[in-house]
């Protein structure tokens, strides 16, 4: 996801090859942070939620409140005299992100075995990006069809003269 394309001060909801993302910025860890669009409390799309006054994701359905490390740190309606909220087992699925070339990158597998993987594998480095001399647009488009059929067109060069006639200049053919 585009930074650009991003609001630090609230939720964003993503659907990203099937899987159902919050992309959100944690104020407190200076980051942004991709977590299962779920509140672990009563399935609530954590998206539709807030960021509250202390810079955590607020779930929309009771309030619950995670921080970065998808930890949940506040419970609206929890005994005071209780437990500490925090010590609780259920917290967010949080998935393994970085920024680079102002795109927020998430490595797509919940797996604890992954928890680091992006210590050893990084996204592809675009230079010219971050190079303040060469000039780039950044945008996201969401289309509602799957990756399958997104492969499909992207190797199929002989429909675009056709299905995208008027809004790309193709050079005529000499063999007509």
């Amino acid at each position: 996801m585009p930074i650009c394309d991003l609001d630090k001060r609230r939720p964003h909801a993503k659907k990203v090859i099937g899987l159902d993302v919050v992309v959100w910025w944690d104020r407190n860890g200076e980051t942004w942070k991709v977590f299962d669009d779920r509140c672990p409390h009563r399935l609530a799309p954590l998206s539709e939620g807030r960021i509250d006054q202390w810079g955590r994701l607020q779930c929309v359905y009771h309030g619950w409140c995670f921080n970065g490390s998808g930890n949940c740190m506040f419970i609206p309606q929890a005994n005071p005299d209780g437990p500490p909220v925090h010590t609780a087992k259920k917290g967010v699925a949080v998935y393994p992100s970085t920024v680079q070339n102002n795109i927020v990158w998430f490595w797509p597998n919940l797996d604890p075995r992954y928890k680091d993987i992006l210590v050893e594998k990084k996204p592809p480095y675009i230079p010219e990006i971050d190079d303040p001399s060469y000039t780039n647009l950044m945008g996201n488009r969401d289309i509602p069809y799957g990756y399958e059929i997104l492969i499909e067109n992207l190797m199929d060069p002989a429909h675009v003269p056709y299905a995208h006639h008027g809004i790309l200049e193709i050079l005529p053919s000499k063999n007509r």
